[in-house]
């Protein structure tokens, strides 16, 4: 098998394949190249089948397209999910043999290799995108979950100007944006390809997949292209890519010297994930993150013409840089220029390490997968430099390899700690090869024509790997460390980003000062201020141009263009997400209105109030206006206490202004006794059949519907019952309702408020609707555990919600809307509302066990009216809504 994949050339990442005892299915390739599939599970790595894409084991594609998207219809998007279809890490190392089987036959054969026409797809979130399906829980990543790229652009060391798909109009460098829909993408669906028009064709018949529930953003996707030629496998600056992968220990096949990981470095929930190893860690991972990994997208624009003038301007320069001054036979002009390159970088164009070969490249060694990898940075033939300290005499330490992917700088940083900073790197070049052409053009003052590259990597944590490379390393002037003194080495040239502030020279005679000495300086600004400036001299000969590649002389290749954090869900966990049931995607709302005599102005209020109301929810992003529909149904009574009718039911509309129409045509009269026909159509007045006095109905709805059997059936359906008391009328008149109606709103969900100021409505809608949404994400996250939980683990509502609350309280926010109790305590009162809750039906065992609570129902300053005040946040879900999560996750499932 081995000898079979040495057909692939210089791959850094092989699939392990002998013995089979790493992962649960692994491929074998028998004498005849037919492939074959071995069972070994094991719990400590990766479920191959269930890992999205080639994060595991890179897949040598031609084209690559990124397909950027928003959501428009979560509920088609959800339908477009189920039907597509990902490619998981052993499709892709499957894809590998058969790569690697056409090369061999071919090379048995001496004939041309057949191309093995092939696409691989893979589809990841943003944190946005996620809250935009209702998956509300926390991932444990701490950035991911709180901050998108845009704000973190400063941050990162993003100076320039973005590509417009991915800014944010209101980025939020403190606290995170990830809640503010506005401008965000949604996700990114990866296609790549053996050639271009398999990618392209591939590509296209996933957006007609997914057709108007998404917008692509930019209107196209991101294309990658593999550039030509000579330049196959290498990026604009023409240095061969993709060597330096790090491997999983027990997935990948490891090259001498190649860098290990643990499995959990790169995907979630296995050893080396810092949140699942990390004790100290409050916030652990829901089981749904499981073989899912961060994907981070940059768009890198490089300066192709700068970097090579850079080059061929200082590669004369050689004698200043090469180790020990010469070399015999000297380096000839290209040479040189190569060399001052490879410095910069910190391998040849070749991809041979710097570090084994200082001096020339050497391309054979590039090729061979078991020596491009296999250095370090020990000076071994040099008795003037010692072995046991880090050392920049072979390779600079701001070399682009050496900053980003550190070896060996014990005793001052343990390896387990480079090890955990690894990422898994991808992508491809974009943009137009450079012409004779352009580089005229730019000579004359042209700026250059955009290319670059489509950076992407992968790992479990994004503060240990991508946020650790690119600030920990990159652009941090003092990385790597090699020293109990920090000594500042300069950024990276390729990945650095320019300083923030404007240099200031200052030049006086001091006689005193001498190399090495501390130099305190106290400065007066042009505002008056005082300024203090502190340091150690340095000799400088002013006659000497600087050192090559010098932090002062580096004039910064690269440009980010911006880019996105997104997660990478298993497979496993797309398909849930792909379930019609798993999250709302629209919403109905249906008031249900007293039409009897008084009730005029809460008619009109809800009238005045439905196109605010439909505004504030569209603006959270959860909905569009397309997704919201209002059905207004107005009751009054039976006869003979009415004979106008019973229920007026209006029909479901989007169209606010319809609705609101219907509702100006809507007059309150009528009625009789109290208690109204609510059981026809629910709402907040006393129905009958619960005691209350002076019913014309005291057995009940004539026509035998029973309002605790409607409610139970809601709760079943998911029909989520809010009440809005009429204060104080409905406490100072009725003896009956409010601890009916307390009782039924806690069976599907809902809450029940009190409407004591008619121009409170609008607030009391909002909150209650914008929190019960997020519970009723929960429940349609955790419906199944729960279910299982109280079917076959026999566990009871209040062990449920303990277990429940605490795996989400320490990462899920949700919507919480508070109302200040205007209710005056009463235990009776409370021991009727448990009553209720646990009601069948309408019953003698039920009202029989209704005591009144006696005294006043509500507090004393409420009593003649007053208004209480009201909040909305987001913040960690509480006990008491994870117990009606639980409550109403067990009433669907019973």
């Amino acid at each position: 098998m081995t000898d079979l994949y040495k057909h692939l050339g210089r791959r850094a990442i092989l699939p392990l394949v002998s013995p089979p005892v790493s992962t649960t299915r692994q491929a074998v390739v028998t004498s005849d190249f037919s492939t074959t599939r071995q069972a070994a599970a094991t719990s400590d790595l990766p479920d191959l089948d269930n890992v999205q894409g080639d994060v595991i084991y890179i897949f040598p594609k031609k084209a690559e397209n990124f397909i950027f998207f928003r959501i428009n219809d979560a509920a088609s998007f959800r339908t477009a999910l189920q039907s597509f279809k990902p490619t998981t890490a052993n499709d892709v190392k499957d894809n590998l043999t058969s790569i690697a089987v056409a090369k061999a036959r071919a090379f048995e054969t001496r004939s041309s290799v057949q191309i093995v026409d092939l696409a691989q797809y893979q589809i990841a979130f943003s944190r946005t995108g996620m809250y935009f399906l209702g998956v509300n829980e926390d991932t444990g990543d701490v950035r991911f979950d709180k901050h998108c790229m845009s704000d973190d652009k400063r941050f990162l060391g993003d100076q320039r100007d973005w590509d417009p798909i991915f800014v944010k109009p209101n980025p939020d460098p403190v606290n995170g944006s990830v809640r503010d829909d506005t401008g965000a993408l949604h996700g990114v669906i990866t296609i790549a390809g053996s050639s271009a028009e398999t990618c392209t064709k591939a590509s296209n018949d996933v957006i007609d997949l997914f057709g108007s529930s998404i917008t692509v953003a930019g209107d196209k996707p991101v294309e990658g292209r593999g550039r030509p030629g000579d330049n196959k496998g290498r990026e604009h600056f023409g240095f061969q890519d993709g060597i330096s992968q790090p491997c999983l220990r027990g997935v990948v096949d490891s090259h001498e010297g190649q860098i290990q990981v643990d499995p959990g470095v790169i995907i979630m929930g296995y050893p080396g994930d810092p949140v699942r190893d990390d004790s100290t860690i409050k916030v652990k991972r829901p089981a749904w993150t499981k073989d899912g990994t961060i994907l981070v997208f940059r768009k890198l624009e490089q300066s192709v013409i700068l970097f090579e003038d850079y080059v061929q301007k200082n590669g004369p320069r050689w004698r200043e840089f090469i180790p020990g001054g010469d070399i015999s036979p000297p380096l000839n002009k290209q040479e040189a220029e190569d060399l001052f390159a490879a410095r910069l970088i910190g391998r040849w164009k070749s991809g041979a390490p710097l570090a084994s070969y200082p001096f020339r490249d050497n391309k054979d060694a590039a090729k061979n997968p078991e020596l491009n990898n296999n250095f370090d940075y020990v000076v071994r033939d040099n008795p003037n430099i010692s072995q046991y300290e880090p050392s920049d005499y072979y390779c600079p330490f701001t070399a682009h390899t050496r900053k980003t992917a550190p070896r060996n700088l014990y005793p001052y940083i343990d390896a387990k700690f480079l090890e955990s900073g690894s990422i898994v790197r991808a992508g491809l070049p974009y943009g137009d090869e450079v012409t004779e052409q352009e580089r005229i053009d730019v000579a004359n003052g042209s700026p250059e024509l955009p290319r670059g590259l489509l950076f992407n990597c992968y790992m479990s944590s994004l503060d240990s790997g991508f946020v650790r490379q690119t600030v920990g390393y990159a652009d941090n002037d003092y990385w790597p460390m090699t020293s109990l003194v920090p000594q500042k080495k300069g950024q990276d040239p390729i990945l650095g980003s320019p300083p923030v502030y404007t240099p200031a020279r200052l030049e006086v005679p001091s006689p005193l000062v001498k190399a090495g000495n501390r130099v305190e300086l106290q400065v007066t600004g042009a505002d008056g201020a005082l300024y203090e400036v502190s340091g150690f001299a340095k000799a400088v000969n002013k006659d000497v141009a600087p050192a090559p590649g010098a932090d002062s002389d580096n004039p910064f290749f690269v440009t980010s263009r911006g880019g996105e954090y997104f997660f990478v869900p298993s497979v496993s966990t797309l398909k849930s997400w792909a379930s019609a049931t798993t999250a709302p995607s629209k919403l109905d709302i249906v008031f249900l209105l007293d039409a009897t005599d008084g009730m005029q102005v809460y008619i009109e209020k809800v009238r005045d109030t439905i196109q605010s109301l439909a505004e504030r929810l569209v603006a959270t992003g959860k909905w569009s206006s397309g997704d919201l529909r209002f059905g207004p149904i107005a009751f009054r009574d039976h006869p003979p206490q009415d004979s106008t009718y019973i229920t007026l039911q209006y029909p479901f509309d989007s169209d606010v202004l319809a609705v609101k129409v219907n509702l100006a045509n809507l007059q309150a009269d009528g009625g009789g006794d109290g208690p109204e026909t609510q059981c026809d159509a629910f709402t907040h007045s006393p129905p009958h059949g619960i005691g209350e006095d002076e019913d014309g109905f005291p057995d009940g709805c004539p026509l035998q519907n029973d309002p605790v059997r409607l409610v139970n059936r809601m709760a079943k359906l998911g029909i989520i019952l809010h009440v809005l008391a009429c204060e104080p009328t409905m406490s100072m008149d009725f003896a009956t309702p409010l601890d009916f109606y307390k009782g039924m709103v806690q069976k599907t969900g809902g809450r029940f408020l009190p409407l004591s100021d008619v121009d409170s409505l609008l607030d009391l809608c909002t909150g209650s609707i914008l929190e019960t949404a997020d519970l009723d994400a929960l429940v349609l996250e955790n419906i199944n555990e729960v279910s299982t939980q109280a079917k076959a683990q026999k566990a009871t509502a209040d062990d449920i919600s303990k277990d429940l609350y605490s795996r989400l309280s320490p990462s899920t926010q949700v919507n919480t809307f508070t109302v200040d109790d205007i209710y005056a305590a009463n235990e009776q009162g409370d021991k009727n509302v448990q009553i209720w809750l646990n009601a069948e039906q309408i019953d003698d065992s039920t009202t029989s066990q209704i005591k009144e609570a006696t005294g006043f129902r509500l507090k004393r300053e409420y009593r003649r009216g007053g208004t209480p005040a009201t909040s909305l946040k987001t913040q960690p879900v509480s006990l008491n809504q994870v117990e009606t999560v639980v409550r109403m996750c067990l009433a669907r499932a019973a």
